[in-house]
């Protein structure tokens, strides 16, 4: 759902007050009246899942409408009545503010709300329980000043991510105090580095986790952690610790009677984990008090995030990403992007139509709600990269909001039905997960029990029952080892599984140990040697899946979609039937909470079902941009599926483009500015052999360089220049140390010249970056007349030809490249294998030719009036509104170009890269 606008919104609220002006009754129009109001005129998103009407509470009453991301119950009354009638409620006589507040003292401390609205369909009042005498104290406007006062209700919508913020917060609190926590036990361990010591380490800090949480979220008596341990002396901690775990690992009825009254009071915890006898070092003084007055007594670790916590804690503790500095995780946005198009979005639609089918029986609902309830029960989730289980989580959070509201809805129905039983379902055994680290597998079951715990103190308020949290009945089923080796088989079985999901690791190949290389030898043969390590789990999930209607969605490095990359992948998923449903293309994944690494990635959905509806989501400066593509192709292009490569000729008939010259020299042939006028100054005749040289950086920022072009000089020449021949003697002594099967040494016996091109002519043509920032717009080429000698990151075509410029100057090959071109990082890497050869120049007659020669001259002429501006300066998007008369002629240019092709898409990319892959699928045969 797109965000409303202010003008939208005040529109919105006219419409709606101007709709509901003097009438509404509790009982009929309640839930119709708030719908419409946070969905249509606030703005909220999910307002199935997120808003829950006439929740049980142990009062014997119901909440009108709860909110819990909010933290606001709303009890509604009809028009005619006054919100300060007080009226005969479970034998009390209470105003609707004073019968909401007791609803609200009723309910765990982590789900009371801070706020209580009242509302009789004419009149709001807003109490804020934070504030004193919150029941005179209170905002309050009419219906009819609704839109001029909406801004008093934004809190509704906001707290959705105030309390996601608030999450993350105490989660980056907690991992920080627990990464302290951990260094000073650390130091306790007689032999902290061994691999025992480690694990016991790790064990001992995810088991007091988990004490903290249960302590705060009321699974454990008040405190009784924090008093259990509170008054020992810090050489009692040791033996205390080995004798709760103990405690919380053995049933009751099989404890020793004669345990103390405050270990009686812990309760049975199960789940594997406390079970196993772990080393336990010494506390000192100084770690108790950390332990009980900053990690314990400082923290609400009820309200920590699991998915969140998961990965800061996995991070902060594991030896291996904790070198790096910084605490990662993956933000729940992140994971929503993958989650979301692959089932949620599905799932939460269908609700959605149950609970909002006009015209069907309560007991029909009721049989509709119920099948609903055992579909998600029933749906299987693998993540085969599972880390911290921060994917599971998320998922096990969401579909435990779908429960909950398919749960408040049926208590609703069974009270009218005479029905009184409300089960909770959906089970941390529908989990499964693979990972090579075996502390994460820990912390990913401990996230998911905690996910579990939380999720079951909401569910209390909505059956108004105690559900039995402890101990732990189910667990998920994280596996530990490497997920390219292990038989996914023995770890669920293809046709049980419904959803693969994750984020395996992000690795190019030129990165990849030589153990990782026998991992994707072993997956895809000899023919894996250019792709980056993540392929593998596409390739696994694709073996795993056939035959199944299970469909996955993985997080990868861009490059698997573009350039050299795509054929030995792709061609082979798509041989054995495998479609590409979705995708986010290239965008930036944020999944560190400090020192953040910029890694940028893809997200692609694909399985052997063949959605009717395919789905992208396009990034840019400009914002996300969302599509409904008629096909997703290799490269995630609506277009056919074509496999470019690598080709040594253009397709089409234009100039060759080669790669520049590679000094090889050791920087002896290479001169700076200083260097050369020190040569010329010292030898005036060494000047007629002195010529710019370039690099695609210094093409683009207009940086002078220079180099000795030495092809045509002859011996009696060389000698009579003593400081030149100093330079090639230098150079060929280098050349003759490097490796003998390089090409370096190869030159040593042509020590005065860089690496011979062929293809290059001492003449015009055309500079093309090989590298260029992602960020613009247009890559900027240029012509090069003054005789400067590309490098090997500058590309030529050796023209003068304005209407080969002009093609590749516009829109339309920019758009291509963007798409088949690699990448450095998030840069563009042209190739003119991949890219130049490859792309598909329009068939014009002359006056199609001269009108792009026209614009594209206009596009030069522009550049000259901003003198002393480099190509980065004019082609800088944050600064394109200082150049206006160059922005205007490629604007003239792209539009020439388009009637070349004689199409209009108006600068529509996705448009004009599907019409280039149809001319190419044409031609390539």
């Amino acid at each position: 759902m797109t965000a409303l606008s202010p003008a939208e919104r005040l529109i919105a609220a006219k419409t709606f007050a101007k709709t509901w002006k003097g009438r509404g009754n509790e009982k009929s129009d309640t839930q119709q009246f708030w719908l419409e109001l946070l969905r249509d005129v606030i703005g909220m998103e999910d307002t199935t899942i997120n808003v829950i009407f006439e929740a049980k509470t142990s009062e014997r009453g119901y909440i009108d409408v709860w909110i819990p991301d909010a933290k606001a119950f709303i009890e509604q009354k009809s028009i005619d009545v006054s919100l300060d009638k007080a009226d005969i409620r479970q034998g009390k006589t209470v105003t609707a503010f004073q019968q909401a507040l007791n609803y609200a003292n009723t309910m765990q401390f982590s789900q009371r709300p801070r706020y209580i609205i009242t509302c009789n369909f004419d009149e709001f009042r807003v109490h804020d329980l934070d504030k004193e005498n919150a029941e005179i104290n209170y905002l309050s406007f009419t219906l009819e000043e609704l839109p001029n006062q909406l801004h008093l209700l934004d809190f509704l919508v906001d707290p959705q991510k105030n309390r996601a913020v608030r999450e993350e917060k105490v989660s980056m609190v907690a991992g920080k105090l627990v990464g302290k926590l951990y260094d000073a036990l650390r130091s306790q361990y007689l032999e902290p580095d061994t691999d025992e010591s480690q694990h016991s380490l790790n064990v001992l800090c995810v088991r007091l986790v988990f004490c903290l949480f249960a302590e705060d979220a009321g699974l454990f008596n008040k405190n009784a952690f924090y008093d259990y341990l509170n008054g020992l002396r810090h050489d009692q901690v040791r033996t205390a610790l080995i004798e709760l775990f103990q405690v919380l690992n053995t049933p009751v009825e099989q404890r020793d009677p004669y345990l103390s009254d405050q270990l009686k009071a812990f309760p049975y915890v199960n789940g594997g984990l406390f079970a196993k006898d772990e080393q336990i070092p010494h506390f000192t003084a100084e770690i108790l008090d950390l332990l009980l007055h900053d990690v314990s007594e400082k923290t609400n670790w009820s309200e920590i995030s699991p998915t969140i916590f998961g990965g800061v804690f996995e991070s902060t503790l594991n030896p291996e990403t904790r070198a790096k500095g910084g605490m990662h995780y993956t933000s729940p946005e992140n994971i929503h992007k993958v989650i979301d198009p692959l089932f949620l979005d599905a799932l939460k639609d269908e609700l959605t139509q149950i609970l909002e089918e006009p015209g069907v029986s309560a007991n029909k609902r009721k049989k509709n709600l119920e099948a609903f309830h055992n579909k998600i029960a029933g749906l299987t989730f693998f993540d085969p990269a599972c880390g911290s289980g921060n994917f599971l989580t998320e998922t096990y959070i969401h579909l435990r909001k779908l429960e909950n509201k398919i749960l408040s809805e049926l208590a609703g129905d069974q009270t009218q039905l005479g029905f009184s039983d409300v089960t909770l379902k959906v089970s941390l055994n529908q989990f499964h997960g693979i990972e090579i680290n075996d502390f994460a597998v820990s912390v990913a079951s401990t996230a998911l029990w905690i996910a579990q715990l939380q999720a079951n103190l909401e569910a209390e308020e909505i059956v108004t029952t105690n559900i039995e949290s402890l101990p732990l009945h189910d667990a998920a089923n994280i596996h530990h080892g490497n997920a390219l080796r292990i038989d996914w088989n023995e770890v669920i079985a293809p046709e049980k599984c419904n959803y693969i999901i994750g984020n395996p690791p992000f690795l190019g190949y030129s990165r990849l140990t030589d153990e990782q290389k026998e991992d994707r030898k072993a997956i895809f043969g000899k023919d894996g040697g250019l792709l980056d390590y993540v392929a593998c789990w596409h390739k696994k999930a694709a073996d795993f899946m056939e035959g199944t209607q299970c469909e996955a969605a993985l997080v990868s490095t861009n490059s698997i979609c573009q350039g050299q990359q795509v054929a030995p992948l792709w061609q082979t998923l798509f041989d054995a039937g495998i479609k590409i449903n979705f995708a986010h293309r290239t965008f930036v994944w944020s999944n560190e909470a400090t020192d953040q690494a910029h890694v940028f990635c893809i997200i692609v959905g694909f399985s052997y079902v063949d959605r009717e509806l395919k789905q992208a989501w396009t990034y840019s400066r400009a914002g996300v941009e969302y599509s409904e593509p008629t096909h997703l192709n290799g490269y995630l292009a609506d277009a056919p599926d074509v496999f470019l490569t690598r080709r040594s000729k253009p397709i089409s008939s234009v100039p060759e483009m080669a790669q520049g010259f590679k000094p090889a020299d050791g920087g002896n042939l290479l001169l700076s500015p200083s260097e050369r006028d020190e040569l010329i100054a010292r030898e005036p005749a060494a000047e007629k052999w002195i010529r710019k040289f370039s690099m695609g950086a210094e093409f683009i920022n207009g940086r002078d360089r220079y180099c000795l072009w030495l092809p045509e000089i002859t011996g009696a020449e060389l000698k009579a220049l003593p400081l030149v021949r100093k330079h090639v003697d230098d150079c060929r002594e280098w050349r003759l140390a490097q490796t003998k099967t390089g090409d370096a040494f190869k030159l040593a016996d042509r020590p005065h010249i860089l690496r011979p091109n062929g293809k290059f002519l001492d003449g015009p043509y055309i500079g093309i970056p090989k590298v260029s920032s992602e960020r613009r717009k247009w890559v900027p080429f240029g012509f090069v007349r003054d005789g400067m000698i590309p490098g090997d990151m500058l590309y030529f075509i050796p023209s003068d030809s304005l209407f080969v410029f002009g093609v590749m100057m516009s829109q339309f090959q920019n758009a291509w490249m963007r798409v088949v071109a690699g990448r450095l990082k998030s840069d563009y890497r042209y190739g003119n294998t991949t890219v130049y050869n490859n792309f598909v120049f329009p068939e014009v007659d002359k006056a199609g030719r001269v009108d792009v020669e026209k614009r594209a001259q206009a596009v030069l002429d522009a550049r000259e009036l901003y003198a002393g501006a480099t190509l980065a300066d004019m082609y800088d998007p944050d600064n394109d509104f200082l150049y206006p008369e160059l922005m205007k002629a490629h604007r003239e240019l792209d539009k020439a170009v388009e009637r070349a092709y004689g199409v209009d898409f108006d600068g529509d990319e996705q448009k004009i890269v599907s019409h280039l892959f149809g001319l190419y699928d044409k031609l390539r045969w």
